[in-house]
């Protein structure tokens, strides 16, 4: 038989996750009910609407480092000031510092590069020729 300490963890984490389950399970059913009363207000005001032709928006988890716009606008004032191009691991780095969050272990920085890539892809506002937009210092 498998040692019982291996299989008393194991035990106590299916639990943890089942539990975790249970009440991700409820809360759906809690936004299902909201959602259907949500229909019924809009039928009554709206006789004719069709609430499942209404697309998802999608939650976007928020940056803990960053505030709403906080990102961009650092980004936008590193790379006015820089005098030459920088990569994405420099610009993370400049960032930090004015941030003044502590550059303990490579992942941390790792992790707002990353932030910061999603800020500059294709597509973002960066790429979109706002840059005239940003109000100077």
């Amino acid at each position: 038989m498998g040692e019982s300490h291996v299989i008393s963890a194991l035990s106590n984490k299916r639990a943890e996750l089942a539990g975790i389950v249970i009440q991700l399970e409820r809360q759906l059913g809690q936004q299902q009910a909201d959602l259907a009363h949500l229909d019924a207000t809009m039928r009554l005001f709206d006789p004719d609407i069709r609430p499942n032709r209404i697309r998802a928006r999608q939650q976007r988890a928020r940056s803990a480092w960053f505030r709403p716009g906080e990102c961009l606008r650092l980004i936008y004032d590193e790379l006015r000031d820089a005098v030459q191009p920088m990569t994405t691991r420099e610009l993370a780095e400049r960032i930090m510092r004015v941030k003044a969050m502590p550059m303990v272990d490579d992942r941390q920085r790792e992790l707002v590069q990353k932030t910061i890539r999603r800020r500059t892809r294709p597509g973002s506002r960066l790429h979109t020729d706002q840059r005239e937009r940003c109000p100077r210092r």
